[in-house]
């Protein structure tokens, strides 16, 4: 009952990728399209990263990729404590990715917008 609140909810605040894996029926298929939608988002986050690497001073340059090792660390702590609130449950194959797909989607928009840097 859990995993179907929470992909009831999930499909209701998670935004386009998560339309584009609505259909699927098992928590496996939903889990391996969320993870392909992240490959893409984590395609444009790099790109994105990279156009504003190329813009910058050296200094500004080293501290981006500074505030990009922490969030990396960050991303992966904040999901891993969010898959544990699912205590081994099928949920947390779900939650996992998509925690993930949020994060570095809003991370794309952070470097984005601080170093105006369009995502190629």
């Amino acid at each position: 009952m859990r995993t179907l609140i929470f992909l009831l909810a999930f499909f209701a605040v998670a935004g386009t990728a998560a339309a584009r894996c609505e259909d699927k029926q098992t928590t496996l298929d939903i889990s391996q399209c969320l993870i392909g939608e992240l490959k893409k988002a984590d395609a444009k986050l790099s790109r994105t990263y990279e156009h504003a690497l190329k813009g910058l001073k050296p200094a500004d340059a080293e501290r981006l990729r500074n505030a990009q090792r922490a969030w990396i660390d960050y991303k992966d702590a904040h999901c891993k404590a969010e898959f544990e609130l699912w205590d081994g449950g099928t949920g947390g194959q779900i939650a996992v990715p998509q925690c993930k797909l949020t994060l570095t989607k809003r991370r794309t928009t952070e470097i984005r917008e601080t170093y105006n840097a369009e995502n190629h």
